[in-house]
């Protein structure tokens, strides 16, 4: 019994084992609001698109920065003790948004906002002490979806997709490519891996000129470069060898989820300047539930995979529940064409996503204990 014990405690010793945990749950548990009858279930849009965005997408990406933090600063690695803060202010978030319209607005923005809030001052700690500037990034969106988390108190989700979408260009456009030269590097034939940093560099300031454009003066200006920001992404993407990972599928499903962030973008650039032929809700769902859920589900699913040497093994339920995430996204997004003549789009992906992640909890609960492997996201060493 005591054997068994110490072994559930080694889940603190890592964030992302309970953080990567409640992600999991929370993206299974969020849809099944648009499975419920209406009469039983809370107001549909808020409270999926509030606990998607902020619940989920939440854990996920403090569960990738703080693990990923020691080795941006090279010191050692997050305590446990900012492990169990992180996680149970996280879940006093999800209790504060459920009770928001019966609690003052001070203490409903004290509560949503303090899992960010204790983010960012983890990560500036960690980037100010090291000297790691490069990587101050981290600590700003964190403090965006802060921000985000007060201003969208009983509302929609406003900006919040804008923080991910750059997030994910951040993260994924580096990650992706690095580990997909460690693996070339390994092979050590065909072509190299060509990167081209400075077309993620601006698309990101794409991104960020199309928000601005979008409030200041909305027109179809802010669409035109969204996908200009999305063709930019998919000439880096080009010089990734992309097809060849196919023989890698623990790597490949990262330049799939990937790839879903310029056609995001393209999209999103096609509904501004098309609204009545791409709906917004289209361009919507194109960006969170494909590019964002199919990339925090690549990563997430990285630290339970098993290890043969310097190489991740996909299992067959891991790769099932990525390919099953993939069609959730492709039927939100394609939905508003297909029709409703023969089944609902919108429950048939609502059931995709719920046995994509139930599948993936399957794999991830027994990887919670037991030794944390290092490094956490690549069998490789000294890689990401």
């Amino acid at each position: 019994m005591t054997h068994k014990l110490a072994d559930w405690r080694s889940i603190w010793r890592a964030p992302y084992r309970p953080l990567f945990f409640l992600a999991g749950l929370w993206a299974l548990v969020s849809p099944m609001v648009w499975l419920l009858p209406e009469q039983y279930a809370p107001e549909r849009v808020t409270w999926h698109s509030r606990e998607l965005l902020f619940g989920m997408a939440g854990a996920a990406a403090g569960g990738y920065l703080l693990t990923a933090l020691p080795a941006w600063t090279k010191r050692g690695p997050v305590t446990s003790a900012v492990t169990l803060v992180a996680t149970c202010l996280w879940c006093a978030a999800r209790l504060t948004g459920a009770l928001t319209g019966h609690l003052p607005f001070i203490a409903a923005a004290i509560g949503v906002s303090a899992y960010f809030v204790f983010l960012t001052g983890v990560l500036t700690h960690g980037v100010v002490a090291s000297r790691a500037w490069d990587r101050c990034w981290a600590p700003l969106g964190t403090c965006a979806l802060g921000i985000s988390a007060i201003a969208n108190i009983g509302k929609g989700p406003g900006p919040t997709p804008t923080v991910y979408a750059l997030l994910v260009v951040l993260i994924g456009g580096r990650a992706v490519p690095a580990l997909t030269r460690s693996w070339l590097d390994r092979k050590a034939r065909g072509r190299p891996l060509y990167d081209r940093r400075k077309m993620s560099h601006l698309a990101i300031a794409g991104i960020l000129a199309a928000t601005f454009l979008d409030r200041a003066w909305p027109t179809i200006s802010s669409g035109f470069v969204l996908v200009f920001s999305g063709a930019l992404l998919l000439l880096q993407m080009m010089g990734w060898q992309s097809l060849r990972t196919a023989r890698y599928p623990a790597l490949f499903i990262l330049h799939v989820a990937f790839a879903w962030m310029p056609a995001a973008l393209v999209l999103s650039g096609l509904s501004a300047i098309f609204p009545s032929r791409v709906p917004p809700d289209v361009a919507l769902h194109a960006l969170t539930i494909a590019a964002m859920g199919t990339m925090m589900a690549a990563f997430m699913m990285r630290p339970a995979m098993d290890r043969h040497g310097e190489t991740l093994i996909l299992s067959r339920s891991m790769a099932c529940a990525f390919s099953l995430v993939s069609l959730s996204a492709l039927l939100r997004v394609f939905g508003a064409w297909i029709g409703q003549t023969y089944f609902d789009p919108v429950a048939a992906a609502a059931i995709c996503w719920i046995a994509a992640w139930a599948l993936f909890l399957t794999d991830y609960i027994p990887a919670m204990i037991g030794p944390v492997p290092r490094p956490v996201f690549s069998a490789a060493i000294n890689r990401i």
